[in-house]
């Protein structure tokens, strides 16, 4: 697969980093210095979040000449809480991903470049492992109108020669999105740092890091109209199938049908017979099928894999049966597939496959993935598995991994679930 956007920039504090508590409270403090018998609270002072600095202070009704002086107090205040501030939950994962495929990652920020101190973009108590991933930021003081402008994205544009088209921009302020608006650039809201409640029309809305992952590849067919278009001819005649009466109208759904068949033989040259199959998956109103994958770990932390007969590994699970549950059929595919004893214990993501994997198929699917507590038996080779192994994250089998089932982010992912005992469930 392919990258979607070959530029993915950010925005850092409410993105990336956990400051605003460290942020507000340090203001608040400030604010009731000069205006003790102030009515702002901590929680109306969120609403200034997302301009410069300067900017938020002049808004609260600091005089210009004030600004400067209230400044600096505000930044020792926040320096006085560092060790407080903390990187989101996946975000260094998601971004060891992201450049591993290759994307260019960049930071568009409110603060200025002054603030950052001997540690250049990232700053005195911004995390440092932040540093290695990220080629250029550009803060409020490079340009001449930061954000809501959209100044600051055109210079990442004219520095690094990206193109509209090929970036994403990644923030949690309505200034963030006006910006990324105004300079033609998609944007997608941070939902984990969004504070305010006034809805924004965005590209993408985030519920997690993890979620980016979702948008920043594209398979080579899934993007093509003429796919799409088969799937909802054939979606359109399953669903009139199932609720038809009338002959003439059973015999329009049933040629609505043959000719997504046609279209997916012209353009793929797959054989007709296997294309019906997935076709006829199932009967009835459509609606996705759930596949389950169990992740199972050793002492070491190593993630269990199966070699299917093909040869390439994946995460043990398959199709959920009808009268099972999502955590039974992880009991029952490891047992099958990996001879192991399993206890599922939490879910880690249902996933909606057309974002993640590759090839596309005609009918939709969830997958399910599910930690799980394991007890190995003595692994007998079946018509499914050939051998099963237990990989570190640098021993993975990549280029003999099962994409379409388990993709290198998917594995990524099970890692940071297991690493993590507070991990939420991602839910598409």
């Amino acid at each position: 697969m392919q990258n979607r956007y070959s530029h993915i920039l950010f925005d850092l504090d409410g993105t990336l980093v956990d400051t605003h508590d460290v942020d507000v409270i340090s203001l608040y403090e400030v604010v009731k210095e000069y205006f003790p018998d102030t009515l702002e609270t901590v929680e109306s002072l969120g609403r200034v979040f997302g301009l410069p600095a300067y900017e938020a202070l002049k808004c609260i009704g600091f005089s210009e000449d004030k600004i400067p002086e209230v400044y600096a107090k505000w930044c020792r205040a926040i320096e006085s809480r560092a060790g407080t501030v903390k990187l989101f939950d996946g975000v260094l994962a998601v971004l060891d991903i992201l450049k591993k495929r290759g994307v260019k990652l960049g930071i568009i920020t409110s603060r200025k470049r002054a603030d950052y101190g001997k540690y250049g973009i990232l700053g005195d108590y911004i995390p440092l492992e932040l540093s290695p991933y990220f080629i250029k930021a550009v803060c409020s003081d490079d340009v001449k109108n930061p954000k809501p402008s959209p100044d600051s994205l055109l210079k990442y544009m004219q520095d690094t020669g990206a193109k509209p088209q090929e970036i994403l921009f990644i923030g949690d302020t309505k200034t963030d999105c006006e910006c990324a608006d105004q300079a033609g650039v998609d944007f997608a809201l941070a939902l984990w740092g969004y504070t305010q409640r006034e809805h924004l029309n965005c590209a993408y809305y985030f519920a997690s890091p993890w979620s980016i992952l979702s948008v920043a590849v594209d398979g080579d067919c899934a993007k093509l109209m003429w796919f799409k278009w088969a799937r909802e001819i054939q979606a359109i005649g399953q669903i009139g199938l199932a609720y038809s009466k009338d002959r003439f109208d059973i015999e329009r759904f049933t040629r609505l049908r043959e000719i997504a068949l046609e279209i997916m033989h012209t353009y793929t040259e797959a054989p007709l017979e296997k294309i019906k199959e997935a076709f006829c998956f199932d009967k009835g109103y459509i609606t996705p099928k759930i596949d389950t994958r169990g992740a199972a770990f050793d002492d070491s932390g190593r993630i269990l894999l199966v070699q299917e007969s093909s040869g390439l590994w994946s995460l043990p699970g398959g199709w959920c049966e009808e009268d099972g549950t999502i955590f039974s059929n992880v009991v029952k595919e490891l047992r099958e597939e990996a001879c192991v004893k399993a206890v599922p214990y939490k879910l880690i993501a249902l996933l909606d496959r057309r974002r993640y994997n590759n090839p596309p198929l005609p009918f939709g699917i969830m997958k399910a993935f599910v930690l799980c507590r394991h007890e190995a038996l003595a692994f007998v080779k079946n018509n499914e598995t050939i051998e099963r192994k237990y990989f570190g994250k640098d021993e993975l089998p990549l280029d003999k991994l099962r994409v379409d089932t388990t993709s290198y982010e998917q594995l990524m992912m099970c890692f940071a679930a297991y690493e993590n005992k507070d991990w939420q469930p991602i839910v598409d």
